[in-house]
């Protein structure tokens, strides 16, 4: 299936909402996305399905939200879950797989970076307070502010390559994270405690999932620069 015509130019970046009010939630994205060259498709739940969406746009994002059902990784319930949509856990799970197999450009934020990571067979720490077997940074938010912390760069690899650097500072508003990486990922970066902070699959086109959020990472020139390389290199890959 051909995508439409009318917007060829400019790359169509798609991004799964739970419904139209949805949409507003995701200001920081749309600005990112706009302000590097891309155009946004919201693709609302049960309104279409994946495989007509992956055909019409040229990239796809998956962004932050709340805690995913455990058991689209075969686990219990954990007490510390919460605002979980497990419709939105499937929906999402899906259409990433539907995007990988497509060999669509993909960005993962925070929560998408752990569907993506499910999507091909991973799974979680659901609280990292309490199942991380070491001590970890403050990764979650505190008092609505992100935390902020260091994330070491595997050399070469797609985030080295985007950032130029090895050491970067991100900001940081999670409690779970990623624990094994799905097929085909690769670990990319991870935060002085060995949390997984990027991971991508080199055989890919672009798929880049990232723990943090560059969407809304605009208080230091040196965090607005990051930002900007992200979404750019992500644009491009879209254009291409």
């Amino acid at each position: 299936m051909q995508k439409e015509a009318f917007n060829y130019m400019v790359p169509i970046i798609g991004i799964p909402v739970v419904d139209e009010v949805a949409q507003y939630k995701f200001t920081n994205y749309v600005k990112a996305i706009e302000t590097h060259g891309g155009t946004v498709r919201f693709l609302v739940r049960n309104k279409q399905p994946a495989e007509l969406f992956v055909a019409n746009i040229d990239g796809l994002l998956i962004p932050g939200g709340n805690d995913i059902h455990p058991k689209y990784f075969g686990e219990s319930w954990h007490p510390t879950l919460k605002s979980v949509d497990a419709a939105r856990d499937e929906s999402e799970i899906r259409l990433s797989q539907q995007a990988l197999e497509a060999d669509l450009p993909m960005l993962g934020v925070c929560y998408g970076v752990q569907i993506m990571g499910i999507a091909m067979g991973g799974n979680l720490y659901q609280d990292i307070d309490d199942e991380y077997p070491k001590e970890a940074l403050c990764h979650p938010e505190i008092n609505g502010v992100d935390s902020q912390h260091d994330i070491e760069i595997e050399f070469d690899s797609l985030l080295n390559q985007i950032t130029g650097k090895r050491v970067a500072k991100v900001n940081s508003a999670h409690h779970q994270a990623v624990k094994d990486i799905g097929e085909g990922f690769v670990v990319t970066a991870r935060s002085e405690d060995g949390i997984i902070e990027a991971m991508e699959n080199p055989s890919k086109r672009f798929v880049l999932g990232v723990q943090y959020h560059p969407e809304r990472m605009t208080e230091t020139p040196e965090f607005r620069e990051h930002r900007r390389k992200i979404f750019e290199a992500f644009i491009q890959a879209a254009s291409e």
